[in-house]
């Protein structure tokens, strides 16, 4: 049993390691990329297609453009998760309440070196440091399970 535990607990550090480094260095690079006002053409509340979980189904689909070097480009990221090619989902009272904060124009991140890549909100690190704290953990209770 302390081989099944130990085995589980290093997966499971493994896991958080990877996705909280992931989430971390995409936070602090975008932290750096370049404010820009960004003009919402379109916001929404939609129920995704690949639903996680019955009870927090709902996604916010945000249509916005935006100038830099006179150059117009047109964006659709809400937050970092979905820079990184993940979703997000929400509950419908608490997908409205997001969807109210947007305003008609927005300041949003803008990539520097690919100015086609845009997010409007870059927040979370605490949930992220939090990950990175709880893969410790695991790490040390697998370790501890090996003697």
């Amino acid at each position: 049993m302390n081989y099944f535990t130990c085995i589980f607990a290093l997966v499971i550090s493994a896991v958080a390691f990877w996705f909280s480094i992931k989430f971390i260095v995409l936070y602090l690079n975008v932290k750096k990329w370049n404010r820009v006002n960004a003009t919402i053409l379109s916001k929404e509340i939609f129920l995704h297609p690949k639903v996680s979980s019955s009870r927090s189904p709902y996604g916010l689909k945000v249509d916005y453009t935006y100038e830099v070097n006179n150059t117009t480009y047109n964006g659709h990221n809400v937050y970092l998760a979905e820079l990184a090619g993940g979703q997000t989902n929400h509950m419908k009272s608490v997908a409205e309440n997001k969807l109210n904060k947007i305003e008609d124009t927005m300041s949003i991140y803008v990539n520097p070196n690919n100015p086609s890549q845009s997010v409007m909100y870059c927040e979370g690190i605490g949930l992220y440091i939090l990950v990175f704290f709880m893969a410790i953990v695991a790490l040390l209770i697998g370790v501890s399970k090996l003697s």
